[in-house]
C-alpha cells in the first residue's frame, strides 16, 4: 500500500489536480497495474484536502478506465489490455487532406513494422482467412463498400498474425479515419480506371503469397510497394 506525500498545482479543479498526479506516477511506474491505491482516509491526509474530494479524483480515474474500486477491498490500479488503447483522433469527418495524409502516413509506419512479424507467426487458420478476404475482393472488386470492407479485414488479419493485439488496435484507429476515402476512391475507380482496381488485387495477392512462404524481407517489400500505390490512387498523384 502506497503512503506518499503530494504536491498539488494550482490550476484545476482539486480533484483533477489529484486524479493527474496519481495517473502521472501510473505513466511514470511509480505506481504499477494491479497494485492498491491507499485508503481514501489515507489519501486525504497525503494530499492534505477533504475526502470528498480524494473520492470525486477516484470516480473520475475509475471512469476512465485506471483504476478499479472494489466494493470492501479497495482501489486498484486496473492492467490496461490492448483493447483499452487506441489512437485518440477525432471526428474524421472534419479531416483535410493534409490531415488524412499524415493519418495514412502512420499506417505505412505500423503496416511495414508488423509485416515481417506476420510472415513470421502466421497460423495456418490465419492464412485460411487471409484467402478467405482475398477471394472475398475478388468477388466484389468493382464493388466499393464490399471491397473496402474486404480489404480492412485482409490487412486487420496480417496485423493479427504479428501477434501483438496492440498493434491490431492502432492499425484500426488509423484506418478508420480514411475507410471513407478508400471507399469514395474505389467507387471512381471502377467507372473510370478498373486496371488499377485490378493491379491493387494482385498486389494483395503478392503480399498473401510471401506471407505463405514466410519470406520476410519479400513480405515487407510487397506492402511497401502495395502502401505506395494506395497513398498515389487516394491523395490523387496517379
Amino acid at each position: 500500500i502506497l503512503k506518499m506525500k503530494y504536491e498539488l498545482p494550482k490550476t484545476k479543479k482539486l480533484y483533477e489536480q489529484i486524479a493527474a498526479i496519481i495517473e502521472q506516477k501510473i505513466v511514470n511506474g511509480e505506481i504499477s497495474p494491479g497494485e492498491k491505491l491507499d485508503s481514501v482516509e489515507q489519501l486525504a491526509k497525503n494530499f492534505e484536502v477533504g475526502r470528498s474530494a480524494i473520492r470525486e479524483a477516484l470516480t473520475a480515474l475509475q471512469a476512465r478506465g485506471i483504476i478499479e474500486i472494489r466494493q470492501g477491498e479497495g482501489t486498484y490500479i486496473r492492467q490496461v489490455t490492448a483493447e483499452d488503447i487506441s489512437l485518440n483522433i477525432p471526428n474524421y469527418a472534419t479531416f483535410s487532406q493534409q490531415d488524412l495524409q499524415q493519418i495514412f502516413e502512420v499506417r505505412k509506419i505500423l503496416e511495414l513494422g508488423l509485416i515481417e512479424n506476420a510472415a513470421k507467426h502466421r497460423t495456418d487458420q490465419q492464412l485460411v482467412h487471409l484467402k478467405q478476404a482475398l477471394e472475398a475482393m475478388n468477388e466484389a472488386l468493382i464493388e466499393p463498400q464490399a471491397s473496402s470492407d474486404a480489404d480492412m479485414k485482409f490487412h486487420t488479419i496480417i496485423a493479427e498474425a504479428a501477434h501483438n493485439p496492440l498493434l491490431v488496435s492502432m492499425l484500426q484507429s488509423v484506418s478508420k479515419p480514411i475507410s471513407t476515402q478508400i471507399q469514395h476512391t474505389r467507387s471512381i475507380l471502377s467507372n473510370t480506371n478498373p486496371h488499377a482496381l485490378y493491379n491493387l488485387h494482385e498486389e494483395h495477392i503478392e503480399i498473401y503469397h510471401a506471407i505463405v512462404s514466410q519470406n520476410y524481407s519479400q513480405a515487407k517489400q510487397a506492402m511497401a510497394k502495395h502502401l505506395e500505390t494506395v497513398e498515389l490512387l487516394l491523395f490523387n498523384k496517379l
